[in-house]
């Protein structure tokens, strides 16, 4: 999957670069309708102004979103399962199994999250760097650059 946003700022060796779909925006309601951009950074080059196009494997993105969603749902349905059957089929054992179920596997993913955080295998990827000047000529100023491939 690839993205395309602009850099709004360099930290060294580091891009932050800023994705904002305003055609999805208001959608949901969650940010009151206005623009919310996601916000990452990635190494490389390049100015502030500049477009960059950034690549993280779908194979990747599947596996954080089995991990981050997935998972804690397991937990909570085997936690529940366990707990009713240590507690002869009570409510309150199958209460008790399912959040304990649920806070273990959030826990995991909490504790491995760092270990994802420093692999470059779940990072994204700088993969092109469009100049401001090519867009301005063209008229692209103020359109959508997220694309998925």
């Amino acid at each position: 999957m690839e993205k395309v946003g602009e850099i709004t700022a360099v930290h060294g060796d580091q891009l932050e670069i800023s994705f904002c779909r305003p055609q999805d925006c208001g959608h949901c309601h969650a940010c009151e309708g206005g623009q919310q951009p996601t916000v990452i950074r990635v190494a490389g080059s390049g100015r502030v102004g500049d477009y960059a196009a950034v690549e993280l494997p779908t194979g990747t993105v599947v596996k954080a979103s089995l991990l981050a969603y997935a998972l804690p749902v397991a937990g909570l349905m085997l936690g529940m399962v366990l707990g009713q059957a240590l507690s002869g089929g009570a409510l309150a054992g199958t209460a008790v199994g399912g959040g304990t179920g649920l806070l273990v596997a959030v826990g995991a993913v909490a504790v491995t999250e760092k270990g994802r955080r420093r692999s470059d295998r779940w990072q994204p990827k700088l993969t092109r760097i469009f100049p401001r000047e090519d867009h301005e000529e063209k008229g692209e100023e103020n359109h959508d650059h997220s694309a998925d491939e």
